[in-house]
């Protein structure tokens, strides 16, 4: 069996930017997920996501200054979802804007 995503601290870069060391990476090298394939890594990693946008976590003046900013969020904090055990997986940036992948384990959840 293979090791299992747990949490720790990021280490964002001068960007803002950080992914888990153990975070979920496509199969053959490939950009985007097949359909199916980060739902199967969550699994075999007993953990849950949850996605938040940047644009849904900031004021619109925030918002303003990140989108001036080319491409630094290290100002943008994410704010976990309600409940216990959330762990940063993934801050980085997409064709849509930034995002943060926060990580529950499922034993939290039940």
């Amino acid at each position: 069996m293979s090791k299992l995503i747990t949490a720790m601290d990021p280490q964002r870069d001068d960007c803002g930017y950080w992914t888990h060391p153990d975070y979920f990476e496509p199969a053959d090298g490939r950009e985007y997920a097949a359909p199916g394939e980060f739902e199967a890594w969550q699994d075999s990693n007993r953990v849950i996501a949850h996605v938040l946008w940047a644009e849904c976590d900031v004021t619109d003046e925030q918002l303003e200054a990140l989108e001036d900013s080319n491409g630094d969020i290290s100002h943008w904090n994410p704010t976990p979802p309600a409940g216990d055990g959330w762990f940063i997986g993934s801050i980085h940036d997409t064709e849509d804007g930034p995002l943060c992948v926060w990580l529950r384990p499922i034993e939290v959840t039940a």
